[in-house]
């Protein structure tokens, strides 16, 4: 009878392998790992959800979801639409997605999204995703914020506060007060007709088509660039970037727009008297200027006369370092 053990020391049939056997062996390793690992296609999982109104009209909305894009799209119903697309690398991993929704008695309506604890192994958190489109009615206020997804705003009519850390801010036609933040993703605004606030550290901001009451823009590390501005109070401040504006100013209009370390350059309609002063490394306020150098340093000059008890428009502009130019595109 014979046993079979791990220490058998039967020999029969044992020849050394030559150099050129170790060396086939050695070659069909290094291909092997070589070659590219297969990869694993992604899991997605689409879903959608109504939430009608109860006991009052939906009037607000806040959105937390620091797992991807957020886009919220104003239409003429009354009813909450929500659509989330989840994605994962593996099936368990797409399970621990979650979006929770609480609406309450009083019209508002809460939308968040989070990952269930568990054992990812080798998942990474970037590797999981959820993506929120919202259609929600036109008069709601809009409070979203995300870690680096998008956050889009559209055709919304009560205004907002809008918040992101690395993330991209857009928002397209939008009435009422709106307030954006973002610490390294750009933001646009397009079509806008109110009171704006929007902030950044280390992004550039874009204003096109401004209208309003207010409109104040701060970026530390980064550019401003208005165009058709015709807000009654304008505020551009940079620390380290440049600032163009194209805007319209009218009796009464106050502007100010400053950089510590970039270039100031202005294009501005007005409608009536405008006083402007102006400091900088170089100042050009255009070759029709009447221009005055105070006592203090800074350089005046008027546009117009006001008549009566008309205020005429106050214009700033100031920088550090940087060149300060004025462009009059037509007076009256």
């Amino acid at each position: 009878m014979k046993t079979l053990g791990a220490r058998s020391t039967s020999r029969v049939g044992f020849r050394p392998a030559g150099l050129a056997s170790v060396l086939l062996v050695l070659a069909t390793a290094t291909a092997a790992a070589d070659e590219p690992k297969p990869t694993t296609k992604p899991v997605t999982e689409r879903s959608k959800l109504e939430i009608k109104p109860s006991e009052k009209a939906i009037g607000s909305i806040a959105i937390d979801n620091p797992l991807g894009d957020v886009r919220v799209e104003g239409y003429d119903g009354k009813s909450l639409l929500i659509e989330t697309v989840k994605t994962a690398p593996t099936g368990d991993a797409l399970e621990r997605l979650r979006v929770s929704l609480v609406p309450n008695p009083d019209g508002s309506v809460r939308i968040t999204t989070a990952a269930d604890p568990g054992d990812t192994g080798a998942i990474a958190r970037a590797e999981m995703k959820i993506d929120l489109v919202v259609r929600a009615p036109r008069d709601a206020k809009i409070e979203a914020t995300s870690s680096a997804g998008l956050l889009q705003v559209s055709n919304m009519d009560a205004g907002g506060i809008l918040d992101t850390a690395t993330g991209r801010i857009r928002v397209i036609n939008v009435q009422g007060e709106l307030t954006t933040s973002t610490v390294s993703g750009e933001t646009r605004i397009e079509q806008a007709f109110g009171s704006i606030d929007a902030q950044t550290l280390g992004a550039d901001v874009s204003l096109d088509s401004i209208a309003g009451t207010k409109l104040v823009a701060s970026a530390n590390r980064g550019s401003i660039a208005g165009r058709r501005v015709r807000s009654r109070e304008i505020e551009l401040t940079t620390t380290d970037g440049s600032i163009s504006l194209e805007a319209e100013v009218t009796l009464r209009s106050r502007v100010v727009v400053a950089s510590l370390k970039g270039d100031v350059d202005m294009k501005l309609r007005r409608t009536g008297a405008m006083m402007v002063r102006a400091r900088g490394a170089k100042v050009n306020l255009g070759s029709q200027a009447g221009t005055k150098t105070q006592s203090d340093g800074w350089l005046t000059a008027t546009f117009g006369a006001a008549g009566g008890t008309d205020a005429p428009a106050f214009v700033e502009m100031r920088s550090k370092t940087g060149t300060v130019q004025l462009h009059l595109i037509e007076s009256d």
